[in-house]
Order: C-alpha cells, then structure tokens, then sequence
C-alpha cells in the first residue's frame, strides 16, 4: 500500500468518523485490519490527527479495546493525552461537586489503563509514560487518576508489591520500576487527607489544568462549554 493509498484509506475514515461516529469508525477500522493486515491500520493511523484518534479511542477502553491504543505513535499520545479534559469545563467552577471530580478521575484512569495495558513490551510501555511524564501536570495527572483506588496507600507502602496483573497497580509499576525520581514525586505528591480540604483542593486542581491543557489545544472554547457535541469535530 502506497501513501497515498494510506491517505484515502485515512480520509475514508475521517468521512466514517464524521458522520456516523467512533463506533463506525472502529468498525472501518477493523475491516482495514481483516483485509489488509495489523501493519495496515498502523500505516493509516500515523496519517490521523490526535483529535481523530481522541474521537474513537474515546469509545474504547481497556475491556473494549480500540485498534488505535496500539497503532499510534507517541506523538500522537500526547496529543491525545492533551484533549482528555476537553469535556471538563466543569472543572473550572469553584463549587465543581465532588462526584463529577470522581468522573474525571474513573475518565482518565480508563484512559491510562487503556494505553498502557493494552501495548505490551517494557519499551513501548516506557515511551508511552515517558510521553506523559513529559507533559505539564503529566505526574499530577496520575496522581489524579489513582488517588482514590482504596489499596494505593498499601501500594505505595510495599513499593509496588501488589502487582496483579490489568489494573491500575501495573500501570504504576511503569512508573516506579522505570522512573525512580518520578516515582519519588508521585509518592509525594498522594494527599494524606482523603476526606479533607487538601485533597478536594488537588483534585479540583489537578482536573482544572486537564481542562486548560484542553482549551490550549484549540478543542475546548470556554466561551461555548455547553456546545460538548462540538468540541470533537476533526480540526483542519
């Protein structure tokens, strides 16, 4: 397959993508895959834009995969990763209520566990948290994730020793088996006070610059938070 060939195959997702939605566009994928091959949908989606990629991993997750958790490149994670708050405008107002906070929390905590589990391979999981340790807020934006998980005091007491296997445990045994200093940070950063000011305070924070990061990139407008339906259309 050629690269232009690529690029209308792309462009043909984009119209599916468009105008009947991720599921569709999962679908075009899948299809890409059974016809022509896993090196195929990769070549396709190196040629799609993060907000594309954003449009239909944002109806995947960890037990419903999409075949873009593990085609794209690390830029484009971080593009992806920069447009996960572009639904969080609510993050903005001072009296945000604690269980939309929550959402957020469980959005992005699918969203992590999403992308690193599903790509297998020390090295590709490394460039993956590398990518997010690299962006504004990207330690905070763990903590955030995995802050409420019950067991994570014991986690961090045992330096990762509950270790099973698919959940949020292995997506920090990224971070503390191959990023010692970030792992140092993200330990100090867990509030201690669960129920108190302090931790509502971060996770108001925390979500606030998610949101911010998201506007940055041009697919939030703070001036039309309630258009949502809007904020995922393909950028030129």
């Amino acid at each position: 397959m050629s690269d232009r060939e690529d690029e209308n195959r792309r462009d043909q997702l984009t119209t599916v993508l468009k105008y009947q939605g991720a599921v569709a566009a999962e679908g075009h994928l899948t299809e890409i895959a059974h016809t022509e091959g896993d090196e195929a949908v990769m070549r396709v989606a190196q040629h799609m834009s993060a907000t594309e990629v954003a449009q239909v991993t944002s109806e995947a997750d960890v037990v419903k995969p999409s075949l873009l958790h593990t085609a794209i490149t690390p830029e484009q994670f971080s593009g992806v990763f920069r447009r996960v708050g572009v639904r969080w405008s609510a993050a903005e107002q001072e009296d945000c209520p604690l269980e939309t906070l929550r959402e957020f929390q469980e959005e992005l905590k699918q969203f992590f566990c999403a992308f690193i589990l599903l790509n297998e391979g020390e090295v590709r999981r490394n460039e993956l948290m590398r990518v997010v340790l690299d962006e504004q807020n990207g330690i905070e934006a763990l903590v955030f994730s995995f802050v409420h998980e019950k067991d994570l005091p014991e986690f961090i007491a045992t330096d990762g020793a509950m270790s099973d296997h698919g959940d949020w445990r292995e997506v920090l045994n990224v971070l503390h088996y191959s990023f010692a200093d970030e792992w140092r940070k993200f330990k100090m950063l867990v509030p201690q006070d669960y129920n108190g000011r302090h931790y509502n305070n971060f996770i108001h924070d925390v979500a606030a610059g998610i949101y911010a990061t998201a506007v940055s990139e041009g697919v939030a407008k703070r001036q039309e938070v309630e258009k949502v339906d809007d904020l995922f259309t393909p950028l030129e």
